[in-house]
């Protein structure tokens, strides 16, 4: 009888190890996963598309640019470690995170629930809006009024979701320059992204193109991690918060808006 009642206990201990394991790998403690490598490594490798402007491109010199980029810098300084940046294309940046390609993505990523269905996001880092842009002599003057006309936005975008939502003849691109190349050319009637980012691209080529009526919806920005890294997404906002508060954030806002955006 005694040694059925310690083989028992033995199994009971050991049920209970393994439910522990587990509980911890889901929460992934600030004393594990990710957060560890990136400390340890001393640099965070960093998902980033470089082809949205002004948020984040190439620039002449063929280096990375942008609000998005001095943010991700400027949150690597608070957190001890150097910035890899990793240059993905949009439609495929989070299947490049959920491969361990990088640890976060900083890409001026809206947060949705579909996505929250894959990644986690930390707190918002400013928020924006979708907007439509259409040539100056457009005769369109509703952005809710544009079903079954060919319009252009970003594969993999929420941009690209809302085009459908509203019953367009949807085109996608790769980069928003794309869509707007294809605006100068006729061969689309208008293009939905976001607002800065459509002002920025109108601005830099001199396009004669405008806004119509006002966003179609807001969106919120965050940084994008991993499911479970719980220690991870803490450094980070924790992070940002210092940037928000020691004026960090609004120096580097005022540099590319003229503003705080967030």
């Amino acid at each position: 009888m005694v040694a059925k009642r310690y083989f028992f206990l033995v199994v009971l201990v050991l049920s209970l190890l393994a439910l522990s394991a587990c509980g911890s790998k889901e929460t992934g403690g600030a004393n594990g996963g990710l957060i560890d490598k990136v400390k340890s490594a001393g640099v965070i490798n960093v998902g980033i598309e470089g082809a949205f402007p002004p948020f984040n491109y190439f620039d002449d010199n063929n280096q990375l640019a942008g609000f998005d980029v001095d943010i991700t810098n400027a949150v690597a300084e608070k957190m001890g470690v150097k910035v890899n940046f990793i240059a993905t294309p949009w439609d495929s940046i989070i299947a490049g995170l959920l491969s361990g390609k990088y640890e976060i993505i900083l890409s001026s990523m809206g947060v949705t629930d579909e996505r929250m269905q894959k990644v986690d996001f930390t707190e918002p880092y400013y928020h924006t809006g979708a907007q439509l842009f259409v040539p100056n002599d457009s005769d369109i003057t509703d952005p809710t009024k544009i079903k079954g006309l060919k319009i252009g936005a970003s594969i993999g975008s929420t941009f690209e979701e809302k085009a459908k939502e509203l019953g367009v003849d949807l085109v996608t691109y790769k980069t928003d320059m794309l869509t707007f190349q294809d605006l100068a050319n006729g061969r689309i009637k208008g293009v939905i992204t976001d607002k800065a980012v459509g002002a920025s691209i109108i601005k830099e080529k001199n396009y004669p193109f405008k806004t119509v009526g006002d966003p179609l919806y807001s969106e919120t920005i965050a940084i994008t991690v991993p499911k479970n890294e719980a220690g991870l997404k803490d450094a980070i906002n924790k992070a940002l918060d210092e940037i928000m508060k020691d004026g960090t954030y609004e120096k580097i806002s005022n540099k590319w808006f003229g503003k705080d955006i967030r």
